[in-house]
């Protein structure tokens, strides 16, 4: 199996910039390799008049995202910079977002951190087994 198209899920984890690694050296050895690195920007459930007041904090978060997808998408490396595309999504949950997209677009793999979670924890909180339980597409979790 070709993995030519990578989604990565970064947020400012460990486990993410593991998974930004991992996708990163398997684009380095496939010049066909194209990388969509993926930050979500978590919105509550605000009504209107909540929503106006959350403006400037919201548009912070924004800038702060793009600030990170800036420094993973650097990160990633000369031999494969021109292969890579950042993608900044909003919404209530990181994991639902990350679905849509996948379900969107044609993607071989997906690389997704894991944070250690265990337990209860990781079954109700984890956006990673979420999307690996949720995911079309393959998907690769780095430890």
């Amino acid at each position: 199996m070709a993995v030519n198209n990578l989604l990565v899920a970064f947020d400012e984890s460990e486990g993410a910039r593991r998974a930004l690694d991992m996708a990163a050296g398997l684009a380095e050895a496939n010049p066909a390799a194209h990388v969509d690195i993926v930050y979500v920007v978590p919105i509550p459930l605000l009504d209107e008049a909540q929503m106006a007041s959350f403006r400037d904090i919201l548009d912070m978060m924004i800038s702060d995202g793009e600030d990170l997808l800036t420094e993973a998408a650097q990160s990633m490396g000369e031999a494969v910079a021109d292969r890579v595309d950042s993608l900044l999504l909003t919404g209530t949950s990181p994991a639902t977002e990350i679905l849509k997209l996948i379900d969107q677009r044609d993607y071989d793999l997906v690389v997704v951190g894991s944070r250690g979670l265990s337990g209860l924890k990781e079954y109700l909180g984890s956006v990673s087994h979420k999307i690996l339980h949720g995911s079309k597409a393959s998907v690769l979790v780095a430890k």
